[in-house]
């Protein structure tokens, strides 16, 4: 009996042998470079698309059916459009796991991966193509489960490197363009109930508004049955960021996230290039930089989005803006966002709020109170304005949508109230006009405001109704020890410009009043004086030697 299991095995050994021969001499044999034709010309045939092999390709089939090949391109649909490129690939499944259901990955490699990636005017991609299938047929019934039935395909990849690959996204529509470029990008194995690590480095570029950062990212991810977990650090530039990123698996996906950052600068991401000074006898176009301030502003992006999570930020800029301390919960669902409760330190002093995004209707809306602040540097830094001083409370609740950055200033709309003690207003000094009052000098023609003059005060309030994009007050208040000023106006924040008449008396007497009519841009504010009708109202007054004596006390010099 010995004998013939003996032979059997023998026999066995013996065709498995001859069929490894047979495997060997076709896989030195087998030259795939034979066909490169072929897979060319069924590649337009099935897709319309041109795909060029000018590379070597080589075949593995044991201990894994493998493959590598190199100088791939592959163009768009219908045209000669490179769509993606490749300089090699490698890719490797080994061979005896396949029998029972599994699929064990070698390594992937990839290098001088270039895509690149349009989305058409119609919404479309020119991807889209690939992923149709065919007509739909009508479905069939589901058969009758047998017992013993085959579990699932399992995939585990042993990890994923990539090198020099670009990656460049162009809108049709918008004419935004976004490119990843130097990427590299290394994982760990890839399976169910695996936990491992990531390292992502790029380069990454958009043209409007304009964005130039460098981001290398290192993490753990972890791969659960119910959901994606990932946990990260990462530096963008100068920047440190720590968080943690989730993702929950439905028909919709939704995204937690907990992020920390260090320090960032928004404004070297978002400001645009440098202005160029004007060549001797040339001025610049005024258009050029009306279309610099009217960017486009786009909240489409929140459709589909589904996420929630919190955000703390130890020093932000933007907008020339400065905040530290800020602390931020952020919902989105629907097309909406919503950034509530906020809170930062700023200027001194304290801001909290809550600020709403639709991406249905790209409307913003911003409720928000700032506390003590400085509103000087604030004002400085965020309006590019030096026309007000002083330290107290701003108060406002805004809303505008539009589709340019100009758009949503023409349509601003809401409230706001200011309320500063100890300050001043630059540009004009009330004191010195009531001095010139004395000689009723006439009406005189508008001057330029002079940003070394200034009008001291001890308390200052205001209330403006804003409706497209003006704000109109009509109970200015301010207070000196020897002065009241009252005020009515607009200040047009779309166009950046006023239009406005403050009313200067000496304190214990209404008997003088000095109207100065304030008008033009903010940036070349001009202004007006009726000095006759001043010196009318003096002459007639019954108080005018006293409004004189006290005028000589306060502005004599």
């Amino acid at each position: 009996m010995k004998k013939p299991v003996k032979y059997i095995w023998l026999a066995l050994g013996g065709v498995v042998a001859f069929l490894v021969a047979v495997v060997l001499v076709f896989a030195l044999a087998f030259d795939p470079n034979r066909y490169k034709d072929d897979i060319e010309r069924m590649a337009r045939e099935r897709t319309g698309r041109t795909l060029r092999l000018e590379g070597e390709l080589k075949l593995a089939f044991f201990p894994s059916l493998g493959a590598s090949v190199g100088g791939v391109t592959l163009s768009e649909r219908g045209s000669n459009r490179e769509f993606v490129a490749l300089q090699s690939a490698h890719a490797a499944v080994k061979l005896m796991p396949l029998l029972h259901g599994q699929v064990i990955v070698d390594a992937v490699r990839l290098s001088g991966l270039k895509a690149q990636v349009v989305k058409n005017k119609d919404g479309t991609y020119n991807f889209s193509d690939l992923l149709e299938g065919g007509e739909a047929k009508p479905a069939a019934k589901p058969a009758p489960e047998k017992k013993g039935k085959s579990a699932p395909v399992k995939f585990d990849i042993a990890g994923i490197t990539v090198d020099r690959a670009s990656i460049l996204y162009r809108d049709m529509s918008s004419g935004q363009e976004i490119s990843l470029t130097d990427v590299k990008l290394h994982t760990g194995r890839i399976a169910e109930n695996v936990q491992d690590k990531i390292e992502l480095a790029a380069a990454a570029k958009r043209n409007q508004p304009l964005l130039e950062a460098k981001v290398a990212l290192n993490a753990t991810y972890s791969l659960k049955p119910d959901a994606i977990g990932l946990d990260f650090t990462a530096k963008l530039d100068d920047s440190n960021v720590k968080g943690k990123l989730s993702m929950a698996r439905a028909a919709q996906p939704s995204y937690s996230f907990d992020l920390t950052i260090d320090r960032i600068n928004l404004d070297r991401y978002l400001a645009v290039s440098e202005k160029k000074k004007p060549a001797a006898g040339k001025q610049e176009p005024p258009k050029k930089e009306e279309a610099a301030q009217d960017a486009p502003v786009d909240l489409s992006g929140l459709k589909g989005l589904n996420a929630k999570g919190q955000l703390q930020v130890g020093a932000l800029q933007v907008q020339g803006l400065k905040l530290s301390n800020l602390k931020a919960q952020l919902k989105a669902a629907d097309g909406r966002a919503e950034i509530n409760p906020h809170s930062a330190s700023l200027y001194e002093g304290e801001l909290s709020g809550a600020l709403s995004l639709d991406g249905n209707a790209n409307r913003i809306a911003l409720k928000e109170t700032l506390s003590n602040v400085s509103i000087g540097p604030l004002l400085r830094d965020v309006a590019q304005q030096d026309r007000l001083e002083g330290k107290g409370n701003v108060a406002l609740d805004v809303a505008a949508a539009g589709a340019t950055a100009g758009a949503l200033k023409r349509s601003l709309s809401g409230a706001a109230n200011v309320r500063l003690r100890d300050g001043a207003i630059k540009g004009i000094d009330i004191a010195g006009l009531l001095r010139k009052a004395r000689a009723a000098a006439g009406r005189q023609s508008g001057q330029a405001a002079d940003s070394k003059e200034r009008t001291d005060f001890s308390e200052l309030s205001a209330s403006f109704s804003i409706k497209n994009g003006v704000a109109h007050n009509e109970d200015l208040d301010v207070k000196s020890p020897l002065l009241r000023i009252g005020g009515s106006g607009d200040i047009d924040i779309g166009r950046s410009a006023i239009s406005y008449v403050v009313k200067a008396s000496v304190v214990g007497t209404t008997s003088l009043t000095v109207p100065v009519k304030l008008a033009g841009p903010l940036d070349a504010m001009k202004y007006e004086v009726d000095y006759r009708a001043v010196a009318g109202d003096l002459a007639k007054s019954k108080v005018g030697d006293k409004v004189r004596d006290r005028l000589k006390g306060l502005l004599g010099r």
